[in-house]
Formats: structure tokens, C-alpha cells, sequence
């Protein structure tokens, strides 16, 4: 696996997309709401219009505006639909033809939307997160590639403490400056963990990123454990997140299958494995123990 690699299963990737595409919304918020009959639905009534060959139906991460779920959104330009059910289908597939949609039309115009810079969510409801491929279209594991390849790992380090990033969970520790101080650690052995356990009421930030971008997850652990000088990491999620840890175990085996994780990342002397621990019991690359 190379960047060439990376390239060309983006270029495919976008060469089977069709020219509508009606993006539905399936984190865990919007299938509470019957996300999965409302993308079987629409799938039915692209079919039965006829316009199969033209439209595809693709579940996506989180949409960003869950109190107005479940949300359906139609590309490219397309109108934002809000609070969808089953039976909204038929109509929603015939505004492709000049129809009337029941669903109620959202407004993107909101400042819900437009005051949001997203970063850590930019690919959220827009990549479908149970297909690597529509990560990597979105340039996902290029930064991983050009990391292990052409980088030394204090030069990451380095990179990061000039990128100012912090930590998030209030102290805004400097990330650059925890990175270097580990790999300078001298250690038979390194391990990253991503705590992905949130014990605030209501916080449900981890758990949108797991669900809606696992990939990007894995490839910010793994950029972390080069930098290092760690071969094998942990993400600790909380059962109640069953749809996250599904979607981070797929995400896992994808990865593996790709040698983007496992032994000789990129087809250098970095190897790198990530386990799931759930509670009291263990997910090692997605298998019980």
C-alpha cells in the first residue's frame, strides 16, 4: 500500500457515484428514529420511479441537527429534510422529478450551520462510516502515509507543537508537548490509549466521532503511536455505545485487511495494532477475548 494506492481507490471510489445522491442519516440519534426504514424506504422509491441507474441512497454519520431527525438531504444543492419518516419517502425521491416532498424542509441558512467551523467532524454526514473506500475519497490515511514515509517521528512531534493543537478535555494541555515527552521516554514498551469513555451527563462527543469517522480515529492513533515510538493502542468505549463500537470494529478489519494497520504500515518497518476494551470484557481487532 502506497499513496499511488490511496489515489486510485479514491478515484474509484468516486467513479462508481452516481449523479443524484440522497444522504441519509444513520447515527445512533436518527436509527432510534427508524433511520434504517427511512434508507430502505427511499432505496424502494428510487426503484420504483425508475431511477436507479441515476440515484443512489447512502447512510451517512450524523448530520449535525439531531433534534430535528431523522434528516435526509439530497445532493448536490439539494433540499435538507427534517424529521422523516418511512412514508416520506415516495415523496422526497419525487422532487427529483419536479414533486412535492410531505417531509418538512429544513433551513441550512440557520446559524446552527453557518457559525459551525467543523474540524474533528468534517466528514461527518457525508462519508458513508462503514466503507474505508469513502474515507479515503475523502483523503483519508494520506496524512498517515506521508507521516510514516517521510518523517522522522520527533519531526511529528515537532510538527504538532507548531500546530498549536491542545487537548480538549479542559486543561488544553499542549498535545505536542505530551508527544515528545513520551517518545523521548526511554521504554521497552509504548502504548496509546484513546479514552473514548464519557462520563459527563449528556456528552456524547466521543461517541458521534466513533460512529460518524472511526477511520480518522484510527489514523490520528496511529500518526500518535509513530510519533511515540508505540506499536499497539487501546480504545476504551462504553457499552452503551453499541452502534460506535460496531462501527469501530468494520472500521478496524478494513484497516487491517488494507495493511494499513497490523505489521509494516505503508510498507515501512512501523507496525501497528489496535485493541477495543469494553467495560469489564476485551475486543481484540474486533474478536471477543
Amino acid at each position: 500500500m502506497e499513496l499511488s494506492d490511496l489515489l486510485e481507490i479514491a478515484e474509484k471510489e468516486r467513479a462508481v457515484h452516481k449523479p443524484r445522491r440522497i444522504r441519509c442519516c444513520m447515527a445512533a440519534g436518527c436509527l432510534s428514529q427508524s433511520g434504517q426504514a427511512i434508507k430502505q424506504a427511499l432505496i424502494d422509491a428510487v426503484e420504483a420511479a425508475g431511477l436507479s441507474d441515476s440515484v443512489e441512497v447512502v447512510g451517512v454519520g450524523c448530520m449535525g441537527l439531531c433534534s430535528q431527525g431523522p434528516l435526509v438531504q439530497i445532493d448536490p444543492d439539494g433540499p435538507l429534510f427534517e424529521k422523516v419518516t418511512p412514508e416520506d419517502a415516495p415523496s422526497i425521491v419525487s422532487t427529483l422529478q419536479g414533486g412535492k416532498a410531505t417531509a418538512a424542509i429544513g433551513d441550512t441558512k440557520l446559524p446552527f450551520f453557518t457559525k459551525q467551523v467543523q474540524v474533528v467532524l468534517e466528514n461527518s454526514g457525508r462519508i458513508n462510516p462503514e466503507r474505508i473506500e469513502s474515507y479515503i475519497e475523502a483523503g483519508g490515511y494520506q496524512a498517515l502515509c506521508n507521516v510514516v514515509r517521510e518523517m522522522q517521528p520527533l519531526e511529528v512531534c515537532d510538527l504538532i507543537t507548531s500546530s498549536g493543537l491542545r487537548g480538549r478535555g479542559g486543561a488544553g494541555y499542549p498535545t505536542g508537548l505530551k508527544w515528545a515527552t513520551v517518545a523521548k521516554n526511554e521504554a521497552e514498551r509504548k502504548f496509546v490509549v484513546c479514552n473514548a469513555d464519557e462520563g459527563d451527563p449528556g456528552a456524547f462527543m466521543d461517541r458521534s466521532v466513533l460512529e460518524s469517522d472511526p477511520h480518522r480515529v484510527l489514523e490520528g492513533m496511529a500518526i500518535a503511536a509513530y510519533a511515540v515510538g508505540a506499536n499497539q493502542a487501546f480504545v476504551y468505549v462504553r457499552g452503551e455505545y453499541p452502534l460506535a463500537i460496531s462501527r469501530l470494529r468494520t472500521a478496524i478489519a478494513q484497516a487491517r485487511r488494507l495493511g494499513i494497520l497490523g505489521a509494516g504500515v505503508f510498507e515501512t518497518r512501523f507496525d501497528f495494532r489496535v485493541d477495543i476494551r469494553i467495560g469489564a470484557g476485551a475486543f481484540v481487532c474486533g474478536e471477543e477475548t
